[in-house]
C-alpha cells in the first residue's frame, strides 16, 4: 500500500478482516489469542519447531506451500508430488493421532518433528554435498570460475 501507493488491494483484505471480525464478535465466537482456540495449542516451543520443519522443508521443495500450490495449478509437476506429500503428511499426522491439539502436543506428535528435522538437515546437507561436488568438477570457486 504505502510502497506501490495503491489502496485497492488492501482495501480487499481489510474488507475481509473487517467483516470475519465483526462476525465472529456478533456471533459470540471471537477469542482472543491461542487460548481456548478449537485446534490450537499454546505451547510456543513447539509452534517454533514445527514451523521450523516447514520453513526447512519449504526451502528444500523451493517454496513455500501456497507457492507450491499456485505452481502446481500452473501444471508444474514437482509442485504436484510436493502438494500430495503436504497433504499426505496432514492425514498421516491426524489419522495416527500425532497432530497437536487444544488439549496440547502430542509425545508422538514431538518424536515426529525431531525426527522431520533431522531428515530435512540430513538431505539438506546431502544437496550441498552434490552441489559442491559438482562446483569442483566444473571449476567453480566461491560462485565464480576459477582462473
Amino acid at each position: 500500500m504505502i510502497l506501490f501507493k495503491d489502496f485497492h488491494k488492501f482495501s480487499g483484505i481489510a474488507a475481509i478482516y473487517i467483516v470475519t471480525l465483526a462476525g465472529n464478535l456478533i456471533f459470540g465466537n471471537f477469542i482472543p489469542g491461542f487460548i481456548g482456540q478449537p485446534v490450537a495449542h499454546s505451547d510456543g516451543l513447539w509452534n517454533f519447531l514445527g514451523m521450523a520443519v516447514v520453513g526447512l522443508a519449504a526451502v528444500l521443495a523451493g517454496g513455500c506451500p501456497l507457492r507450491q500450490l499456485i505452481l502446481c495449478g500452473e501444471g508444474d509437476g514437482d509442485a504436484l508430488m510436493t502438494v500430495f506429500g503436504m497433504l499426505a503428511g496432514a492425514a498421516l499426522m491426524h489419522n495416527f493421532g500425532l497432530a497437536a491439539s487444544s488439549a496440547g502436543v502430542t509425545a508422538g506428535g514431538q518424536w515426529t518433528v525431531f525426527i522431520a528435522l533431522a531428515l530435512l538437515v540430513i538431505i539438506g546437507a546431502g544437496i550441498l554435498a552434490v552441489k559442491n561436488r559438482a562446483d569442483q568438477k566444473n571449476g567453480v570457486l566461491a560462485g565464480k570460475t576459477a582462473s
